[in-house]
């Protein structure tokens, strides 16, 4: 059995080497919140350091974080100690700061900037969403963790330990929305007991009690699906009117943001079909690892086509849903459009969309303004003024 110094080697490690799993992206940053374990973490960091070749960290690199994250009064007397040691501090005063930034060890990057006024302090997004009731009336869920919210036609929904629920069997069928802001994420548990997350800027409308011969719901934005498996009642999702999902039951994620360029549904278990509304005989039957990408057609009135796609990375499709951002090979502007969404800014780029694929991870819980240290160690140039980031060539 590993001791517990030796788990945080192993972690150290991965994350030097971009090897890392959610789940231990997950543990790396739950040890950093407890400052019982920085000592250890801090010499795993130091020994990962130490193995790597002196051309991976240039000294005047490695001096300007220690600046930035620890003051310039302590990078004086950083000069007297070794350079090993500084790097060290400075990369774990950074993960301890909350930017958890998976940095490429192999990689000299140039340095991007931020604002030289003090950074505004935007927060990142949360649970929450408002409930839209079938007589109309709204209800927000911003910040309720255990209540009764109504009791529809026999169904009662209640909040538990901050998810949605519904329980009961209903007389009637009625329609409820759930509805996300920018900066907002929520789950519901519908009332066949399937799992319905929502990333930000996201809908999903539903009946509170499935009564017909299908179970039929509707989403605007991205979702993420655990559905509860009845070979008498096919799954079927309506996604921004012009796709169609069908399931039985399977774990799914649908991506479908207006400004998006196309609506993609990839499988991670099970398996499903999907069409596009204008174009049902389109359809395509998918396999766990695959993804649909359902697009517009290349002439005006050319029907919508569907693309097959074989993922190799699920875990970056259902990032967003385990409090992630993955940033691996995405290009800057995919990971603008995220940024957008979560901490509800502008993004304005300065001239032309750099072109430039990011590499690494972080944790969704930073500040942007930690984001943006994590972005310029990315060679991200941009500047924030109040709610509008804009990116510099």
């Amino acid at each position: 059995m590993q001791t517990e110094n030796q788990q945080y080697k192993n972690l150290v490690k991965q994350w030097f080497n971009g090897t890392e799993s959610d789940d231990e992206a997950h543990a790396l940053h739950t040890c950093l919140q407890d400052s019982a374990r920085l000592p250890e973490l801090i010499s795993a960091l130091e020994q990962e350091y130490n193995s790597l070749s002196a051309g991976d960290y240039p000294e005047q690199q490695a001096l300007e974080l220690a600046e930035k994250i620890i003051g310039p009064a302590e990078k004086e007397k950083g000069k007297r100690r070794s350079l090993n040691t500084w790097w060290a501090a400075a990369a774990s005063l950074l993960l301890v700061a909350g930017a958890a930034v998976y940095f490429l060890a192999s990689h000299n990057r140039p340095a991007g900037t931020i604002s030289d006024g003090k950074v505004a302090a935007i927060q990142p997004g949360r649970q929450g969403a408002v409930l839209t009731l079938a007589d109309g009336s709204q209800v927000s869920l911003d910040s309720v963790q255990n209540a009764t919210i109504s009791l529809q036609g026999g169904v009662t929904a209640k909040v538990i330990n901050g998810v949605l629920v519904y329980e009961g069997a209903g007389d009637k069928v009625v329609y409820n929305t759930i509805s996300t802001a920018k900066g907002r994420q929520y789950r519901v548990t519908l009332p066949d007991g399937s799992g319905i997350w929502l990333n930000a800027a996201s809908s999903i409308r539903y009946p509170t009690s499935f009564s017909g011969a299908a179970r039929q719901v509707e989403i605007t934005g991205e979702a993420y699906f655990e559905i509860a498996e009845n070979a008498d009642k096919p799954f079927m999702v309506e996604v921004n009117k012009k796709a169609i999902v069908q399931v039985l039951g399977t774990n799914f994620n649908i991506n479908a943001y207006d400004n998006e360029p196309q609506i993609a549904a990839t499988l991670l278990e099970g398996s499903i079909l999907a069409a596009p509304v204008q174009n049902k005989a389109a359809v395509v039957k998918l396999r766990p690892g695959q993804q649909a990408l359902m697009v517009s057609g290349r002439a005006a009135g050319e029907p919508p086509v569907v693309k097959m796609l074989n993922v190799a990375d699920m875990e970056k499709v259902v990032a967003w849903k385990n409090g992630l951002f993955n940033f691996n090979g995405a290009s800057l502007a995919e990971v603008m459009k995220q940024l957008e969404r979560w901490y509800d800014i502008e993004v304005i780029y300065e001239k032309s969309i750099p072109e430039k694929r990011l590499m690494g991870k972080m944790t969704k819980d930073i500040s942007l303004e930690g984001l943006l240290i994590g972005l310029k160690e990315l060679g991200v140039n941009c500047r924030l003024e109040g709610r509008k980031l804009i990116i510099l060539p």
